[in-house]
């Protein structure tokens, strides 16, 4: 449990912040110097006069998994604030059913919305307190509007130029450091003042997603055998198992029995349509037989929004996959998040990526030691050029990798052998 509040009896006094732990590991408590300059700096006044709040988080698809705790944690700790959430364009398929429920309103930017519309729609709903949590250049730019209580990450927190952008928004204190990405922003919502945290990675699905998740199953018979997921691809080259691994291990996947169900998205711009090219591989070696190996990428009939709902109730909430394997992205997100909302057995293949900070969120797993979870497992070689300590990324993460060794050098067999591993223990 995450606990926030005063040292003593009065308000005035100290306080004292405690968060999220992996097994093992002592609490990691603000100095008494960090958090008088939190009460100080009026982060966690308890005589707020908050009334509309917004938070801002436009990033990917895995990271709006990420965020979801902190905005259960916000929502009961401020029942009664207007909450105003902006998200970017690719990840509205998960933010905008939450209306209603995790913010009041939703704002996705991208496309026809820029940042100046953002900040003109911000001051058209009233909106008093600006919280930015994700800490980029996009955030930083909505961040420079007029007037209004602004706070943004820590400097040492932010990339590109955010903090340039925001010199007047009051920082918060610096991410713990090692920890995972979700137990980060948890404390974000205790600066804002909450004082327990909920470790919920609760959805809302709209119903014609919940429909055609049930109506494919069905279709597919995917009640029946032992149905292991295979999610192909990831938004950066860097990040992807070579699609031949995925090729061989559906082959041993089949052998032994399991029945092999590629999900990936139909259409996704940002990388190209990778899922959708690469699947056609499959199809080409005669692999998709619609029995013991389903595509469920290539289906053109769902609109893209529906199409990842669809898969976001299919891989979380279904009970059909009994192990879902893929890369460092969104989609393994949404299946292996470990929360009180679901808990689903999950490998994560990483390379380039630091996947103490990056993996499906697993408590009963800690970086760098023990990288088992009960519920989710990281598969990953020990490279030379792979992230160290607490860097989030190689070097080669955000531009194009001329070995890719990390992943390449990631068998199939010892991804089967994980899989061997883990049904014998289910």
């Amino acid at each position: 449990m995450c606990v926030i509040g005063p040292i003593g009896n009065h308000p005035s006094t100290r306080y004292q912040v405690c968060v999220a732990n992996p097994p093992n590991q002592g609490a990691s408590v603000l100095t008494s110097h960090s958090a008088a300059c939190v009460v100080a700096s009026g982060l966690m006044k308890r005589d707020s006069k908050t009334e509309r709040l917004a938070i801002i988080y436009p990033k990917a698809i895995g990271d709006f998994m990420f965020v979801l705790p902190a905005l259960h944690t916000i929502r009961q700790a401020m029942p009664n604030v207007h909450l105003t959430l902006v998200a970017k364009r690719k990840q509205a398929p998960l933010a905008e059913p939450q209306k209603g429920i995790l913010a009041d309103e939703v704002l996705c930017m991208g496309g026809d919305i820029s940042w100046w519309d953002i900040r003109k729609k911000l001051r058209a709903l009233g909106v008093d307190t600006v919280v930015d949590m994700a800490g980029n250049d996009q955030s930083g730019l909505i961040m420079a509007w007029r007037g209004g209580k602004r706070m943004r990450p820590h400097r040492q927190d932010c990339k590109g130029s955010c903090a340039l952008y925001s010199p007047f928004a009051k920082p918060m204190l610096r991410h713990p450091q090692g920890r995972h990405r979700v137990e980060e922003l948890l404390t974000i919502a205790q600066q804002l003042g909450a004082t327990e945290s909920i470790c919920s990675f609760k959805l809302r699905i709209p119903d014609r997603a919940i429909e055609a998740s049930e109506k494919m199953i069905a279709a597919n018979d995917l009640h029946s055998g032992s149905v292991i997921v295979l999610n192909l691809g990831a938004s950066r080259d860097s990040k992807r198992w070579p699609v031949y691994h995925f090729k061989t291990l559906t082959k041993s996947l089949i052998k032994q029995g399991h029945r092999v169900v590629l999900t990936g998205a139909h259409a996704f711009k940002f990388d190209g349509n990778y899922d959708c090219k690469t699947v056609e591989q499959f199809s080409q070696d005669g692999l998709i037989d619609g029995k013991n190996c389903i595509d469920l990428i290539t289906d053109a009939a769902l609109p893209p929004d529906v199409h990842l709902q669809r898969d976001t109730h299919f891989l979380r909430y279904s009970k059909i996959p009994r192990i879902t394997i893929g890369n460092d992205t969104g989609p393994m997100q949404i299946a292996g998040s470990v929360g009180d909302d679901a808990k689903n057995a999950t490998i994560s293949l990483f390379g380039p990526t630091n996947w103490g900070r990056y993996a499906p969120y697993d408590p009963s797993r800690s970086f760098p030691d023990n990288p088992k979870g009960t519920w989710n497992r990281v598969l990953c070689i020990n490279a030379d050029c792979g992230p160290t300590g607490t860097n989030e990324a190689c070097k080669c993460y955000r531009k194009k990798c001329s070995h890719k060794k990390c992943m390449e050098s990631l068998s199939p067999e010892s991804v089967m052998k994980t899989v061997n591993a883990m049904v014998n223990t289910a």
